[in-house]
């Protein structure tokens, strides 16, 4: 290799330290690994840290701080969690999305008799379901459903 000993360039260089700099800002970006993006219809994205499932002792402070960042969920997953023997305790898993400026909206984990009285209080509010999932448990036939609501 000959080096421009004048400007300690490499010789024939139209753009020295460019490509680096590039690579090096591509490297960091995906090793920051703070999101992943989904290619889907809309604009979610999977955290990779957070896309375990949750239960509602973390999921509230999970919700919260993807909205410190700016995220709402954009779907909603649910099951049951086995983690706690005799009690019953559901889980739920999450995809993000933006928040559009001044949206609310509200997330509920539970029986479908409780869901649907949330539905009634929701649209009271003006909001409307955007997600929900109801699921059976094989071993004992209990339901469980989640939803999301939005303005």
């Amino acid at each position: 290799m000959r080096i421009n000993q004048a400007g300690s360039r490499r010789a024939g260089s139209k753009w020295p330290g460019r490509a680096g700099a590039t690579i090096g800002a591509l490297l960091l970006a995906s090793l920051a690994g703070c999101m992943t993006y989904r290619t889907s219809g809309r604009d979610t994205f999977q955290t990779s840290g957070i896309d375990a499932w949750l239960t509602a002792a973390n999921a509230d402070a999970v919700v919260n701080a993807m909205a410190a960042k700016g995220l709402m969920p954009a779907t909603i997953d649910c099951r049951f969690d086995r983690t706690v023997p005799g009690q019953v305790v559901y889980a739920s898993k999450f995809t993000w999305q933006r928040a559009p400026a001044n949206t609310r909206y509200h997330w509920e984990v539970g029986d479908p008799t409780y869901l649907a009285s949330k539905e009634v209080k929701s649209n009271r509010v003006g909001l409307h379901r955007i997600a929900a999932k109801i699921v059976r448990d094989p071993a004992t036939g209990r339901k469980v459903g989640c939803s999301i609501w939005t303005n």
